[in-house]
């Protein structure tokens, strides 16, 4: 079994601050600005886990999942359609002009 269906079954069955990084949550967490330089799923594991308050971590991993999947697609992400782009290092970025 892989880190990330390990960190899935922690998460997910017990309930333990485990942080499971798929694609969505690699991207959606770099974009966001929740990671830094993270190369690695495991370096973004880190990070995140580091920084996230421990109580939410196992839900956590749901919501970037979901937020990647529906509000900040891979190709064109729906900024307009975003509650966190108050917070978000890639609106910021990418619409400086309109900020």
């Amino acid at each position: 079994m892989g880190r990330k269906t390990a960190n899935v079954i922690a998460s997910v069955i017990y309930e333990k601050p485990a942080m499971a990084v798929d694609t969505h949550v690699f991207r959606v967490a770099a974009r966001i600005g929740l990671t830094v330089n993270a190369k690695t799923p495991l370096a973004a594991e880190k990070q995140l886990t580091k920084y996230l308050p421990e109580a939410v971590i196992h839900k956590a991993h749901h919501w970037l999942i979901l937020h990647g999947r529906y509000i900040c697609i891979a190709r064109k992400p729906k900024c307009e359609m975003c509650g966190i782009t108050g917070i978000c290092k890639y609106f910021k970025k990418t619409h400086a002009a309109s900020v």
